[in-house]
């Protein structure tokens, strides 16, 4: 009786032990099924991102309702003679995005002369809806903390009626953003490969003082290769060792050959070399900022990299 019981559990134990096998081949084969079928992330960095709702909304810290009243007759004659800034109150109905505890606030624009204008710049909205309901996309200066900027260069796309349709549609792609960037779904987008790596190694050597300013050259020189890991890993509030950088001014108008920044941690470093490959900007973090700024930022670049991934022709087409 006892041989027969011994028999019996060596059989059971080889039965065991070769199912055990057979479902870790099956395992291993569906890995490398799958490994062979994924396909590599496409970024479309090319994209043409400037009538989209979604970038004016990722890089504003503010956007209100209300109405303001500008001297029309001041615009006029910075048209006509040099361009320069114009200063107006807004007087504020509720806030959709960001925080303001004054119901009145001082906002600035930058108005070009006829001269200087270029394509991108667009004012007639100031002129169609003073006086009236409007909704005002803002950011505000590091310098002067009692001062809004108006966000971005054309002011037809940051200062909107308000009406509430669009009101519905900013909410909208605001609620979107939070739960893209939010969650575990982004990271999806984020990619592994040898850029990614050197991206993290470069991250890395920005905390080593002998090695912080070659990291910065290298990472800008890397371009767009680099601009996925960035993004991916630019949620990091690690003190730099150097917190300084000088970045080549490309534009053959600018007013200097270099920017200069202060940058205190990781991620404000990334947004100024993010911005220096892109050209785009999510946030005024360059010389360091308070968390929600920061925050904001790295919310504003997470969106921009979800497009550029998933409004890719490439990627959306079998």
């Amino acid at each position: 009786m006892k041989k027969n019981h011994s028999k019996i559990l060596k059989s059971v134990s080889f039965l065991t032990a070769v199912t055990l096998f057979v479902a870790i081949s099956s395992l291993a084969s569906c890995e490398k099924n799958d490994e062979a079928t994924a396909k590599p992330i496409i970024y479309n960095f090319e994209a043409t991102f400037e009538d989209v709702i979604w970038k004016d909304i990722a890089q504003s810290q503010f956007i209100v309702e209300g109405t303001y009243q500008v001297d029309t007759n001041k615009i006029k004659t910075i048209r006509d003679t040099k361009s320069g800034y114009i200063k107006f109150n807004f007087s504020m109905d509720s806030i959709l995005k960001g925080d303001i505890p004054s119901k009145e606030i001082n906002v600035t624009k930058y108005i070009y002369s006829k001269k200087d204008k270029p394509d991108f710049s667009k004012d007639t909205n100031l002129f169609l809806l003073n006086g009236k309901k409007s909704i005002l996309f803002l950011v505000k200066s590091s310098a002067d903390t009692s001062t809004y900027f108006i966000s971005g260069h054309i002011i037809n796309k940051a200062l909107r009626p308000g009406t509430e349709e669009n009101r519905r549609s900013i909410i909208s792609e605001m609620k979107l953003q939070e739960e893209l960037t939010d969650s575990n779904k982004f990271f999806k987008i984020c990619p592994n490969d040898k850029n990614s790596a050197r991206v993290k190694e470069l991250i890395a050597d920005m905390l080593i003082e002998t090695k912080a300013y070659g990291a910065y050259i290298e990472l800008e020189k890397m371009g767009f290769d680099a601009v996925p890991g960035m993004i991916c890993q630019m949620d990091d509030r690690r003190e730099l060792a150097r917190k300084y950088i000088s970045l080549e001014n490309k534009n053959p108008k600018a007013w200097e050959a270099y920017r200069h920044y202060s940058p205190k941690v990781v991620v404000d470093v990334l947004e100024a070399i993010l911005n220096q490959i892109t050209g785009h900007c999510f946030g005024f973090i360059m010389n360091g900022g308070t968390e929600r700024k920061r925050a904001n930022a790295v919310r504003g670049w997470k969106t921009y990299l979800w497009h550029a991934a998933n409004d890719s022709l490439e990627q959306n087409n079998p």
